[in-house]
């Protein structure tokens, strides 16, 4: 599984919209609206490559501005476990 923090920047007055949409998606879990304009939430896939995928979308949706990346942890993701002999 991979779990990533991310917070989603979004023009002001629309975070809401940005909030509701953003967990529509596989995998989002919002936390809290900083600001009224950043949008933090938590994304858990499978893969990493599931994970690009879906933060990929954030960007479509509309009042978004731009997505950070503040932490990920992927170390039981089926590649890595594989490489490591451990899959």
């Amino acid at each position: 599984m991979v779990i990533s923090g991310i917070y989603v920047e979004t023009i002001p007055g629309q975070d809401g919209f940005a909030a509701e949409k953003l967990m529509e998606l596989p995998g989002v879990e919002v936390h809290h609206i900083h600001e009224d304009k950043k949008v933090i939430l938590t994304l858990e896939t499978d893969t990493v490559d599931q994970s690009y995928l879906t933060a990929e979308k954030f960007k479509l949706i509309e009042g978004v501005l731009g997505i950070c990346l503040v932490y990920t942890n992927f170390e039981d993701e089926p590649f890595y476990q594989e490489a490591a002999g451990l899959g």
